[in-house]
């Protein structure tokens, strides 16, 4: 069975379409790469694989049956962490809140410490783990985060722009990680992203959402020139270096400025509102 189909699918929010169109399977140790301009609904999309957010056409099924909140099979990492850079709890606390969704005193049961443990060990977190938040680097606070989506062994993992603030060595230290829960786990990974590039070694899939339309498929056959030109409605140009690094022109209006009909909550408030709907629903 495929982790997650989508079949025609349209989302709106309230009478206004945020794209449609959507078409795409995505199968267990995969990882897709979900990219387009700056409130083009890219969020959306997690929003809709969670089920915080009814779709208004066509159809989608994770794990076969319609999306419902508080799948233990889906983790999610969002964009705004829940534990930020000021926060006091530590490392295996915040994970241990992942096993009873918000609350804390979640109790420490020897099956509920072992757990935190594998998930800590896992992503490569145990040495840093017993600090607090706020004196982990970015890229220690992100493993952190990926110990609380996974502590129940996720069958998908959802992850809002993973990479966001981190420097280049922590990026590259989480994608790796990324696909070593690919490969050990056979996860099924959504990464919700601003760059291919640095994922582009670990991506089977591409969906890039645009004025309202979904194209997917393999990177040569979404990231062309054609294909982008027809989404954006202008030439784009794309050129690519000696490395292999693709340099797309042509986009840095629609990535700097959100569309005019796009609306995907992606400042602060609504990363947090869907991490604190998503949380209640593990309860």
């Amino acid at each position: 069975m495929s982790v997650l189909e989508l079949h025609n699918v349209g989302i709106s929010r309230g009478d206004r379409p945020i794209w449609n169109g959507a078409t795409f399977t995505i199968e267990p140790g995969t990882v897709t790469a979900v990219l387009g301009p700056n409130g083009s609904g890219k969020s959306t999309l997690l929003h809709a694989i969670s089920g915080l957010l009814p779709i208004a056409q066509g159809e989608l099924l994770v794990f076969g049956a319609k999306p419902h909140r508080g799948n233990s099979q889906v983790g999610y990492v969002a964009q705004t962490r829940v534990a930020d850079a000021t926060s006091t709890l530590t490392g295996r606390d915040y994970v241990g809140l992942g096993m009873d969704g918000v609350h804390y005193g979640w109790g420490r049961t020897k099956g509920k410490r072992e757990a935190v443990a594998q998930a800590l060990r896992q992503v490569g977190a145990t040495g840093f783990a017993d600090r607090p938040m706020h004196s982990l680097s970015g890229g220690q606070r992100q493993r952190i985060a990926f110990a609380h989506a996974t502590v129940f062994k996720p069958t998908l993992l959802l992850l809002d722009e993973p990479l966001a603030a981190l420097d280049i060595a922590a990026q590259a230290e989480i994608v790796d990680l990324i696909n070593l829960l690919r490969v050990e786990q056979n996860m099924a990974i959504i990464v919700v992203a601003h760059d291919l590039n640095p994922l582009s070694g670990i991506v089977d899939q591409v969906v890039w959402i645009a004025r309202r339309q979904v194209k997917s498929g393999s990177i040569d056959e979404v990231v062309n020139e054609s294909v982008l030109s027809d989404l954006y409605g202008h030439p784009i140009e794309i050129l690519v270096t000696p490395t292999g690094r693709r340099v797309i022109v042509g986009l840095e209006e629609e990535f700097a400025h959100p569309h005019p009909h796009g609306h995907d909550h992606s400042g602060e408030e609504g990363h947090q509102h869907f991490a604190e709907l998503y949380e209640e629903g593990r309860q």
